[in-house]
């Protein structure tokens, strides 16, 4: 008895595991927090390349050599305001995803690794894109 209880659990046998209230590590399924935290991670990191490209197409006609331009047109303001709205939308996603993947990598009765993909991935994409954001705004 002492030599089963001495042994990790992979390599207990699956009546104990059962016992203990895990899922065999060979019968559980990839979580389904883990494959929605990395689909969210994939789809925010694409967002925010499509949200830099149409801001930057958007705010470059009104740079100039001499400088910004400070009076910008009503159509402008407006697009650059909705760009900012879908970029608050994307951010409170990528913290989803974060939370998603957490939740995801601590259930016990499923596989972690896809869980633990999608928290780091959307980890490291809020930091970076909040720490660039800090950046801009400090000038």
């Amino acid at each position: 008895m002492s030599e089963q209880s001495s042994r990790p659990d992979s390599l207990k046998p699956a009546s104990t595991q059962a016992a203990a209230g895990r899922t065999p590590r060979e019968d559980r399924r990839t979580s389904k927090l883990g494959i929605a935290s990395l689909a969210i991670a994939v789809i925010t990191l694409l967002g925010y390349i499509v949200m830099a490209s149409f801001g930057t197409a958007m705010i470059e006609p009104y740079v100039t050599p001499q400088g910004p331009v400070t009076e910008l047109p009503k159509e402008a303001l407006e697009a650059m305001t909705t760009l900012a709205a879908i970029f608050v939308f994307v951010v409170a996603l990528n913290l989803t995803g974060l939370v998603l993947g957490l939740f995801g990598s601590y259930n016990k009765n499923s596989k972690r690794a896809i869980a633990i993909v999608g928290a780091i991935i959307n980890g490291v994409v809020l930091v970076t894109i909040l720490g660039m954001f800090i950046f801009v705004l400090n000038g």
